[in-house]
């Protein structure tokens, strides 16, 4: 039987029944994933890393398995007008009317008054629409079973950016690599690999390491597939923690995590959830009646963390409240039918804790932002809609509608390092 173990390729006697023998042989060093045999029972092609390999079990000689795939990332060309009837250019709260955004190939060269002379190229008529930046969900795990209607999901719902904290890592990399060479119709991906957990694990997307040898394997795997960030997870032990710090920003990624402290201490970049699990069996950021305390508060504040609260539920509830109609609308059909029942039925798993603005995780939320924190919007669920449900919860809380915009536009952007959040020349 061969099997990844610890990381490496390992093999083990069997019975005939397939019960153990003997301990495991290991029998690579180096990172191993999705090992087969061949037919003749002696040879066993896996990947490592970005290398596919065929070692010979008996001898242990490795040889390379020819791999030559590359992609061409489809950039736009030519001219682009956008007649848009208002603009929110997200650089101030102030609506602009009947203006027109020109673009040359990928990049925005003017936003002007509009005029018939502007349109020379492809013209896109938005005069009786209102024209905003594109929408970035920093909080979603992509889901393969949804297939490529999702894609089109997010577009439709005005989503352009996702950023994926937690996947299995080489489907984060085919769906950074689909997305940027045009071939399937979706958000642009900010994806990582494995959450990593210590010892064992309880999504799909964890692993379970068990040495730091293994850990340091798992770095240089997100390394070789210049995955966009890399994600500590509840079991992940403090010391493991500040390695992955300072690993990843030595090569120029950032490190998110659900803890407060001592994450901030050692330089940990993004927190993600009010509350969420935590290895220490209680929530260092929120008690148990959903109230934080000011030291929470000004560890955000203070160290000028990113900040994604996921507080959906209560927003998205709003939405439908106030437009009963909206779980009929014909985007949600790019859904599978379980998601589509639960808005209709409103069973979708916590239309429930209303937001407070004077307690709660509203109040949480206006504290930090205040205190100098960076809230970003994202919601931990697949469904596009609860990212608006995310921005309304934020107004139900105490934001403005710019500031709530913010948060899915400017705010994630910067913390991206991404050229966009805001309609102007440039970007």
């Amino acid at each position: 039987m061969a099997a990844i173990y610890e990381g490496v390729l390992a093999v083990w006697p069997v019975s005939t029944a397939g019960e153990p023998l003997g301990p495991p042989r290991r029998i690579t060093t180096e990172s191993a994933h999705a090992p087969s045999w061949a037919g003749d029972s002696r040879h066993i092609l896996y990947q490592s890393i970005d290398k596919l390999r065929i070692i010979d079990v008996e001898t242990g000689e490795v040889r390379m398995a020819p791999l030559d795939l590359k992609y061409t990332p489809a950039i736009p060309k030519g001219r682009i007008i956008v007649h848009a009837g208002k603009l929110v250019d997200m650089k101030s709260p102030t609506v602009r009317s009947n203006v027109d955004i020109v673009i040359e190939g990928n990049r925005i060269t003017s936003v002007v008054p509009h005029a018939a002379g502007n349109h020379a190229g492809q013209v896109v008529d938005a005069s009786s629409l209102t024209v905003m930046p594109g929408l970035v969900e920093f909080h979603s795990h992509l889901q393969k079973d949804f297939g490529e209607a999702a894609g089109r999901a997010w577009l439709a719902f005005g989503i352009t950016t996702i950023r994926s904290p937690g996947n299995t890592p080489y489907e984060a990399v085919e769906d950074r690599e689909a997305n940027e060479a045009g071939v399937r119709p979706g958000p642009r991906v900010y994806g990582t690999g494995y959450l990593m957990e210590w010892q064992r694990v309880y999504y799909k997307m964890g692993i379970a390491i068990s040495s730091v040898a293994q850990f340091e394997m798992e770095l240089q795997r997100a390394k070789v597939l210049q995955h966009d960030l890399i994600k500590s997870y509840v079991r992940l032990p403090d010391l493991q923690q500040k390695r992955m710090v300072e690993f990843a920003h030595s090569i120029g990624v950032p490190v998110a995590t659900h803890e407060i402290y001592p994450a901030a201490f050692v330089g940990v970049d993004n927190t993600e959830h009010t509350g969420a699990t935590s290895r220490r069996g209680y929530s260092p950021k929120i008690a148990t009646l959903q109230r934080s305390y000011e030291h929470v508060v000004q560890l955000f504040g203070r160290s000028g963390r990113i900040f994604c609260p996921m507080i959906s539920p209560a927003g998205t509830r709003r939405l439908l409240d106030l437009d009963p109609d909206l779980a009929n609308d014909p985007r949600f059909k790019l859904y599978p039918l379980w998601i589509q029942e639960q808005l209709v039925s409103r069973q979708m798993n916590a239309f429930a804790a209303p937001v407070d603005p004077a307690a709660g995780s509203g109040k949480m939320v206006m504290d930090i932002m205040r205190a100098g924190g960076l809230v970003v919007a994202g919601t931990d669920t697949p469904n596009a809609i609860n990212l608006h449900g995310e921005i309304a919860a934020y107004t139900l809380a105490g934001m403005t509608n710019y500031e709530a915009l913010k948060a899915a536009t400017v705010n994630p952007a910067r913390a991206l390092a991404l050229d966009a959040g805001t309609i102007e020349a440039g970007k």
